[in-house]
C-alpha cells in the first residue's frame, strides 16, 4: 500500500473513535451538513411560517443526502467472519 493511503486504514476500527484523524473530521464533517439541513429547515419554517415548500425541499433533501452517504462512505468497514477450515465459505 502506498504510504499516502496509510492515514486511510480501517482495518482494526470498530467505531468512529477508532479512526484515523483525517476521516474522523470528515465524517463530523458530513454529520454537520445533516444537522444543517435539519437547521435549515426549522429556520426557514419559523422565520416565514411555511412548512410546505418545494424550494426548501430541494436544498434540505440534498444537504440531508450527501450527509448521510458521506457518513456511510466514512465508517468504519466491518470485520470479515472467521474462514471455516478448508478456507472455502460456504454459500448462501
Amino acid at each position: 500500500m502506498p504510504p499516502e493511503d496509510q492515514d486511510f486504514q480501517t482495518e482494526g476500527a470498530r467505531s468512529v473513535a477508532e479512526l484515523p484523524l483525517p476521516r474522523r473530521v470528515v465524517f463530523w464533517g458530513f454529520a454537520g451538513l445533516v444537522v444543517l439541513a435539519v437547521a435549515f429547515y426549522l429556520w426557514w419554517g419559523l422565520s416565514f411560517d411555511v412548512w410546505v415548500d418545494n424550494g426548501v425541499y430541494a436544498v434540505v433533501i440534498v444537504l440531508l443526502l450527501f450527509g448521510l452517504a458521506g457518513m456511510w462512505l466514512m465508517t468504519p468497514n466491518p470485520p470479515t467472519p472467521p474462514q471455516p477450515p478448508g478456507g472455502h465459505a460456504p454459500r448462501p
